[in-house]
């Protein structure tokens, strides 16, 4: 996959984080499992497949960027100051 693959699929997947928590870095988005009916999962928003390598290739992305973070229950994830930074930069918002 090549790198510009790779941010796509991060950003759209930051963005279902950013929309998912309402922007607030304190609430956990589940970023869905393969087969679960999880229609608020990030991965699921953000039009990707959970548990496939893109998704999870996507995730890894955002978190080496410190985009977002994991979160207290498993399979949950945060977004972060950086990352609610790097949306609304992203859709011209800041």
């Amino acid at each position: 996959m090549a790198t510009s693959g790779v941010e796509e699929a991060a950003t759209k997947l930051l963005e279902a984080f950013y929309d998912l928590s309402g922007h607030n870095p304190n609430v956990g988005v589940p970023i869905g499992a393969p087969g679960e009916p999880e229609p608020e999962s990030a991965a699921k928003v953000a039009g990707l497949e959970a548990g496939t390598t893109e998704a999870d290739v996507a995730l890894r992305y955002l978190l080496n960027k410190h985009f977002v973070m994991e979160g207290e229950a498993s399979a949950e994830f945060r977004i972060t100051v950086m990352g609610i930074d790097r949306v609304r930069e992203v859709r011209g918002l800041g």
